[in-house]
């Protein structure tokens, strides 16, 4: 039985604890002392006997209570070190000052050993080449992550010392000593995949879904349904499309909906680097193969994307060097590090996106043929913003909201000439620049209603509308007039136009007319401007003139 005596801190205590339980004849298995507690496993007493044992312990001075306990503070952290060692994934082997392994976790012995042979008390050098004992001690076994191999694979290794407690203090408070080294280290040995994992967990922290890609039009499901279906096959995607339509968002929900959706997805924009950076983040390098190469070499993205997806964008700029390394890849999964000459071997899926036309580019010779029909084994084309206006309603509240919590305000209400005015526009840059231009115009907002005035001067000089192009008379920042908008859904609005416009057609004058509109105006605008101070601002008057007009409709009374 194991019992836990708990009482003073004296001198002797024990002592007279072990005096007690050896007049009794009783063999102790395991004894451990603590200020205030002293642990003992005796396997001769049982739950019967241990009430007449307490009472000859209570008898000893100092001492409170005895009670029993189901496991020894030892014991417990045994437990909890093993259940440790056993949920880690990546290989773990403790060595102590001599090089002998002490401890290894199950990862471990299955890639280093075999179950006939245990790697426990084994020299270091069986399995691993690389630091050696000597160069781990001299280091005080503490080293930054260094490439090696184990098994026949590649890990970074990651090397702690043994040798202080809990709080990272040395092991004597007392001042330096010579058994102040550490009594051995812990080899931490990290996969290049399980890395692209914590890579991808800190850059999609709300793993992206199609539930989360904003738009119920009729072009956009289709794009939906047809990308859904494509994810879960486990072949190489090829996503086209104008900038700023979302290609990478659709990559990371066909991601997330196929059958790798717990392995990495890592990313790389192909025109964003030069060639000799882009070979090396994509293939990684090996030690030395340039002056300032890392230690140990650098896996590239193709090694931490093991297992999952590795998403190319700007495919389409790709130089014909890499084109002719990427395309070895999609035929047997390997290749070779920059300067280095042992081939990897990966699992990857490659997801690829492109604004360009691949296909007339492979006719006109500036993008490999071959390649091509490798990356376009399944394909869709996203389309563009003009193509889908109703969703504009939507990609609008939803932007406007987020630009209100990034700048830290309150967010704007929506006037109802703003999406009138977003809708008439071409959007050359799409989403993402409707997202830009509605930023800029919450951030530049000084009051809490966003109207289409407030995106006339946030909405970029180069951008045209379709009227516009139309009618090169009109300037650009030209006040937005109601017949300009282009309605959302349907075509009420239009019908609503041309009824007023018939009514006032049979006014009997050119003043009851003008009574007419200007009353409909007013009315239409009131709602999104409830005060005549910013119905004045929106319409450019006097706050007395639109007072008096308000009072002579009766509209907001």
């Amino acid at each position: 039985m194991r019992f836990e005596i708990t009482g003073e801190n004296r001198l002797g205590i024990t002592r007279d604890v072990v005096n007690t339980l050896t007049l009794r004849g009783l063999d102790i298995r395991a004894f451990e002392v603590t200020p205030h507690h002293i642990y003992a496993d005796i396997p001769a007493i049982g739950p019967d006997d241990f009430a007449e044992l307490a009472r000859c312990l209570m008898r000893v001075p100092g001492i409170r209570n005895a009670q029993p306990i189901d496991h020894l503070p030892t014991e417990r952290r045994r437990a909890q070190l093993h259940a440790t060692l056993a949920a880690m994934g990546d290989p773990v082997i403790a060595v102590n000052a001599n090089g002998l392994i002490a401890q290894v976790n199950p990862a471990a012995q299955k890639i280093a050993g075999t179950s006939k042979q245990p790697l426990r008390d084994q020299p270091l050098t069986s399995i691993l080449t690389e630091p050696d004992i000597t160069t781990l001690r001299r280091a005080g076994f503490s080293q930054s992550e260094r490439e090696v191999t184990l098994g026949g694979q590649t890990y970074l290794l990651q090397v702690e010392p043994i040798g202080r407690v809990e709080d990272g203090s040395p092991v004597h408070d007392t001042g330096p000593r010579e058994d102040d080294a550490p009594w051995g280290g812990v080899l931490i040995f990290h996969r290049a995949a399980r890395l692209g994992r914590v890579i991808t967990a800190l850059q999609d922290r709300n793993h992206t879904e199609f539930a989360d890609i904003i738009g119920d039009s009729r072009a956009l499901a289709r794009v939906k349904t047809q990308a859904q279906r494509l994810a879960i096959v486990d072949a190489p995607l090829l996503i086209l499309g104008e900038t700023g339509t979302g290609k990478e968002l659709f990559a990371r929900a066909c991601h997330r909906a196929g059958k790798r959706n717990d392995q990495p997805f890592l990313a790389l924009n192909c025109a964003a680097l030069p060639e000799g950076l882009a070979e090396s983040e994509l293939f990684g390098y090996a030690a030395g193969a340039f002056t300032s190469a890392r230690r140990g070499g650098k896996p590239g993205l193709l090694e931490l994307a093991d297992g999952g997806s590795l998403f190319l964008d700007e495919i389409g700029e790709l130089s014909p060097y890499l084109q002719a390394k990427l395309l070895r890849v999609l035929q047997d999964g390997r290749f070779r590090r920059v300067g280095g000459t042992e081939e990897i071997a990966v699992d990857v899926r490659i997801i690829s996106a492109t604004n360009r036309d691949l296909e007339a580019m492979s006719h006109d010779g500036t993008f490999r043929e071959d390649l091509y029909f490798r990356l376009n084994v399944l394909g869709i084309t996203l389309p563009p913003l003009r193509e889908r206006r109703e969703d504009i309603d939507a990609l609008a509240h939803y932007f406007v909201a987020r630009a209100a919590r990034q700048t830290e305000r309150p967010c704007p209400k929506i006037a109802r000439d703003t999406l009138q005015w977003l809708v008439t526009r071409d959007w050359k840059g799409n989403v993402r620049e409707l997202e830009n231009t509605l930023f800029r115009a919450v951030a530049l907002l000084d009051g809490d209603i966003l109207a289409a005035s407030d995106l006339q001067s946030a909405y970029g000089p180069h951008s045209a509308s379709r009227r516009d192009a139309e009618t090169a008379s009109t300037p650009q920042n030209a006040p937005f007039q109601p017949e300009d908008a282009v309605p959302i859904v349907g075509s009420s609005q239009n019908t609503l136009e041309s009824s007023l416009i018939d009514q006032a057609l049979f006014c009997e004058n050119h003043g009851a007319a003008m009574d007419l509109l200007e009353k409909s105006l007013l009315e239409r605008l009131y709602p999104d401007y409830p005060s005549s101070r910013k119905l004045a601002a929106r319409l450019g008057l006097s706050h007395t003139a639109v007072a008096n007009k308000l009072r002579k409709y009766g509209i907001g009374t």
